[in-house]
């Protein structure tokens, strides 16, 4: 199938491309050629920035490596048809400082290589970049690295990559959205930051799964979208499942949004909010068959100030990750109100507040709490701070409805029994348990 420049301007593109096409194969670049194109290839690249269009590559396999793009280039080929097959295990395409870069209807396949520490395509400075309908298929690494990017990645598919589908590093408002992300050895999407720093990355409408934790660890590895000190970042409707650790992790991050994802089988906590982020806001997600729902922790590092309100959690059956033994559905430590949530089936807890002394101006009210070992959990060891436990309705709970905890240990009968008077660390008002 021959890519004219009819076709190109007709396609219907969401990333608009320059409008002059420059034939690859005018340029001398034949597909499904044994050789190894890349002369030519690097060539024709040229030619395209140098005229300011767009290079378009007709259906077919190219064998090249180490291309270097340039400012303003596009290249247009056909969807899953038009293939740059890596010859080196380094990576396809880089570039530096390209503004206004164009990468549609392009697969990228690694030959199960490993590009040396960078993806298939690996950018950096790229102001305005535009990613569509692209493929990232068979490497032992990354697909897409990004370093001080923005622009969008939309509409795209990573598979079969040994180490991470995207790894975003000090973005500045990236958009990634509607891609598919799966069978990934260690993390789906990535959004880093190399200090605790504003980002603006939106993860948005993308379909991850069958993430695993191939190089180990205690949740560096195995997630679904892990954010690590990006801030400002808003992780939405995308949907997550079969991950080795969590669906959505974030690590340090300040001020993220993660609202009305669906999530199911997890190995560990399904949404982790860790370490020292300021701000989070956890609504609306739909959580099923998982170790634990939602963890908002950390306040020994600085963690603090959270909104978990509106999520559906169901099924947390614990025991499946090292060092996440317990079934809960929420868990919070600091500054954060627990609201709204209707949690059904956590094997140990529905909602538990703070850990130890790490337990401060929590709130749990007008949750919907079915079905699980115990409703509600307070940490009432030496040092906790007050917290409030109000019109909650708390159903079936097979040990008890309200109990203060020291650590591990239970140091209360339940709370809300008749006639139990609660600690003056607690504040119970308006509860309805049946």
């Amino acid at each position: 199938m021959e890519f004219s420049r009819r076709s190109l301007l007709t396609a219907g593109t969401l990333l608009a491309l320059p409008a002059a096409a420059v034939s690859a194969r005018e340029l001398g670049i034949e597909p499904n050629s044994n050789k190894d194109q890349s002369k030519s290839m690097q060539a024709a690249i040229d030619a395209a920035a140098k005229q300011g269009g767009t290079l378009v590559l007709e259906a077919g396999k190219y064998l090249v490596s180490g291309l270097r793009l340039r400012r303003g280039v596009a290249i247009a080929g056909v969807p899953g048809r038009t293939l740059l097959i890596d010859r080196s295990g380094g990576p396809i395409l880089t570039g530096g400082d390209v503004k206004h870069l164009r990468l549609a209807g392009l697969t990228f396949d690694g030959m199960g290589l490993k590009p040396e520490g960078q993806g298939l395509v690996a950018l950096s400075d790229a102001e305005g970049l535009g990613i569509e309908d692209c493929s990232f298929i068979g490497s032992a690494g990354t697909g897409l690295s990004l370093t001080r990017c923005s622009g969008r990645i939309i509409a795209s598919r990573f598979s079969f990559l040994g180490q991470t589908g995207v790894f975003a590093l000090d973005s500045k408002g990236l958009v990634i959205s509607g891609n598919t992300v799966r069978d990934i050895g260690n993390n789906g999407i990535q959004v880093w930051a190399t200090e605790p720093r504003e980002d603006g990355t939106i993860v948005a409408e993308n379909h991850v799964m069958r993430v695993a934790a191939k190089d180990g660890g205690s949740g560096q590895n195995g997630n679904g979208i892990n954010v690590w000190k990006a801030g400002n970042v808003a992780i939405a409707q995308n949907r997550v499942s079969d991950c080795a650790f969590s669906a959505i992790r974030n690590n340090s991050g300040a001020n993220c949004q993660i609202v009305n994802n669906n999530i199911s089988r997890t190995d560990e906590v399904a949404i982790y909010v860790e370490f020292a982020f300021q701000g989070a806001v956890v609504s609306g997600n739909v959580i099923d068959d998982i170790c634990f729902g939602i963890s908002i922790t950390n306040l020994d590092q600085g963690g603090r100030l959270a909104v978990c309100a509106n999520n559906l959690i169901r099924n947390a059956r614990g025991g499946r990750s090292e060092g996440v033994t317990r079934a809960g559905g929420i868990y919070a430590e600091a500054d954060t109100t627990v609201s709204g949530n209707v949690i059904e089936d956590a094997r140990d807890v529905g909602i538990a507040l703070g850990w130890g002394k790490y337990s401060r101006n929590l709130m749990a009210a007008g949750n919907l709490i079915r079905n699980c070992g115990r409703g509600v959990t307070i940490s009432m060891a030496q040092g906790a701070e007050p917290a409030v436990v109000a019109n909650n309705m708390i159903v079936g709970a097979k040990e008890g409805a309200v109990f203060g905890m020291d650590h591990t240990e239970t140091i209360t009968a339940d709370l809300a029994a008749a006639g139990a008077k609660a600690p003056d660390l607690v504040r119970l008002s308006g509860n309805t348990i049946l």
